[in-house]
């Protein structure tokens, strides 16, 4: 951005030799692209667009840096003349923070300055006539854009901040036609818009020669609408780049009356009541200043009154130890910004070189590291490929601030969209997927606090399998996955065609069927909630002393009757010297009743004090078979 030095020493008389200037700011505040030809080019920094940007808010920086006296001037609404006066509205307060509007009666178009001139001429604006010069030398002056349009053209004495009509039609001042949409904010009166906000000027009230009575206006908008509008429509302005970087509101009204001041010294004319719709005024953020704080993040050693000394000189308020920065200053937030205004005011290069003090311990056990490491080690070695999808999603219960798309609008709710997004690529190339992903998901809590979870996905597909394969060979790997871990008493219940693993009572994963167009499956686990019941070592057990009973047993029950089912309703209530129930077979073959199978289980007894007898057995067996008719129906074969 450029400025012209002799602009700059209209408001520091003091002002130090160019080259000078040029060596503070670097030092002190921003990079220097040029210095040649009385113009400064001056790289400001995206955080800085609301006060720096400008003529005012350079000065007051370079006279901060450069101890010399500077004064922002202070700036009065004139007293209205005439009763004709402009009320300005605003429909969509989020879209528009605030909208200041002021009618002139009787001007003229005025001669320009040499000096209004230099300033524009170095900044690159060409000198059209004296109050368009006025309009856009205040935009660089103050850092807020202005607009006038001509009140004759108008209609009514409305002046509208809403959402464009749908095909709502603006001709710009360049002669484009745009066809907009309500995503798109303009300045309407009471007939149709008189130009996109923020953007660019209409025709239909353009300022020509023949100027008798303007409106004034100055707003300011939601940087984010603005940035897209001005890419959506393609025009990019000095104010549209001024408000995408979320400028100040507090300059709308600064910029109003330091233009009006200026119309009135050279256009004449005869202004209105000065009029300010401002629904939410935005104040600064007042913070206490602990200088003890300051030499500790900082290393230096100053005194309190030197710190709020330097605060001063950069237009902070201070009353005892409580600062308050400039209206305009929207980067300084938190005690941190202040410090590090204090410190560039006094020169990076006077920061010491001290080395940091650490003690050295031992890493701290990390469990959930350690258990995400374990499944890693199991699932690689089973044929399955890792893979890290986004953590944004279309739907979910925590909401984005400042979403990139509607498709990213949330924090995910779960890794199964990820999931069937890569099945769905890599079914593309090969004939069967296995992949697993470990990653965190977000839920709110029931304060409506966010919460963070770990999670592992599981998912496999193949072209090739047959129905119900990939559900069965998902379960078996999360079996042996609790096995490996030590996690045991896992039951499996199926709840709206959707398995549910609970381990003591606590859901802590799911197993479904995907609906992607193949056979595929996909579990997923809380690791979160599963960290709890892994065992932290391998747990070994020694080799019974005692002889095993084993009893197989068939049962015959309805087809769509799942072997887990019939798995946990065996285990539902067992007697302390059961050790194991597994699965043998399974027939649907000659000899079954229609609509039946025939499954097999095999029931292992065995105590560690004494060898049982059949009797005890069978009495055992009897005890659980009774216990999975309240659970089961079934028959005996």
């Amino acid at each position: 951005m450029k400025f012209n030095y002799k602009t700059l020493e209209r408001l520091i008389p003091e002002l130090p030799a160019i080259e000078i200037v040029a060596e503070k700011i670097t030092a002190h505040l921003f990079e220097i692209e040029s210095c040649e030809n009385d113009v400064l080019d001056v790289k400001i920094l995206p955080n800085r667009y609301s006060d720096a940007a400008c003529y005012r808010g350079l000065a007051r920086e370079v006279s901060a840096i450069c101890k010399l006296p500077y004064k922002e001037p202070k700036l009065v609404a004139p007293k209205a003349t005439h009763k004709n006066k402009i009320q300005p509205a605003i429909e969509v307060p989020n879209l528009c923070r605030r909208l200041i509007a002021c009618r002139v009666e009787g001007i003229s178009l005025g001669s320009t300055p040499v000096w209004m001139k230099e300033a524009l001429e170095a900044y690159g604006i060409r000198s059209i006539n004296g109050l368009v010069d006025i309009t856009n030398y205040v935009t660089i002056e103050t850092g807020q854009p202005l607009h006038a349009f001509d009140a004759d053209k108008m209609e009514g004495n409305e002046l509208v901040a809403r959402q464009a009509h749908e095909g709502e039609i603006v001709t710009t001042l360049d002669g484009k036609e745009l066809k907009l949409n309500p995503s798109a904010l303009v300045l309407s009166d009471a007939r149709n818009a008189l130009d996109i906000a923020g953007i660019k000027g209409g025709t239909r009230a353009e300022i020509t020669t023949k100027i008798k009575n303007i409106v004034l206006t100055a707003g300011n908008f939601d940087g984010t609408l603005i940035y897209k509008t001005s890419k959506r429509v393609g025009i990019t302005t000095d104010a549209s780049i001024r408000f995408s970087h979320n400028i100040s509101p507090a300059l709308a009204e600064r910029g109003i009356l330091r233009a009006l001041e200026l119309i009135a010294e050279i256009c004449g004319g005869k202004a209105g009541a000065v009029c300010d719709t401002y629904p939410k005024p935005v104040k600064p953020v007042a913070m206490t200043f602990d200088s003890k704080r300051f030499n500790a993040l900082t290393g230096f050693t100053f005194t309190e009154a030197d710190c709020l000394a330097n605060l001063k000189r950069l237009g902070f308020l201070v009353v005892g130890k409580k600062v308050t920065p400039p209206v305009e200053r929207t980067d300084i937030t938190h005690f941190e910004d202040i410090v590090e205004e204090i410190t560039r005011l006094q020169g990076y290069a006077d920061l010491l070189a001290t080395p940091p003090r650490i003690t050295v311990t031992a890493a701290a056990t990390q469990p959930m590291r350690r258990l995400k490491d374990s499944l890693q080690d199991m699932l690689v070695p089973l044929g399955f490929t890792e893979i890290l999808t986004r953590s944004f999603s279309a739907e979910g219960e925590v909401a984005l601030e400042n979403s990139l798309t509607s498709e990213q609008a949330f924090l995910r709710p779960s890794l199964m969209e990820g999931a069937e997004n890569a099945i769905t690529l890599n079914l593309k190339s090969f004939e069967a997927a296995a992949l697993f992903e470990i990653g965190s998901a977000f839920h709110k809590k029931t304060n409506h606090e966010p919460a963070e979870e770990v999670l592992c996905g599981i998912a496999l597909a193949s072209k090739g399998m047959k129905d119900e394969e990939a559900f069965r060979a998902v379960r078996g790997i999360v079996e042996t996955i609790f096995t490996r871990l030590g996690v045991g008493d896992a039951l499996f219940a199926e709840e709206n065609k959707t398995l549910v693993i609970a381990v003591k009572g606590e859901v802590v994963g799911k197993i479904i069927r995907l609906e992607i167009g193949h056979v595929s499956a996909y579990a997923e686990l809380s690791l979160t909630k599963l960290l709890p019941h892994v065992s932290p070592l391998p747990h070994y057990t020694p080799i019974p002393k005692y002889p095993s009973i084993v009893r197989d047993v068939s049962f015959m029950v309805a087809k769509n009757v799942k072997i887990g089912t019939i798995m946990d309703a065996a285990w539902h209530d067992v007697p302390k010297d059961l050790t194991d129930i597994r699965f043998i077979s399974l027939y649907e073959g000659k000899g079954m009743p229609e609509g039946k199978k025939s499954a097999t289980l095999r029931f292992i007894f065995q105590s560690n004090d004494r060898t049982l007898t059949d009797a005890e057995a069978d009495s055992f067996l009897s005890y659980i078979m009774d216990a999975m008719k309240e659970k089961l129906l079934f028959e005996i074969r």
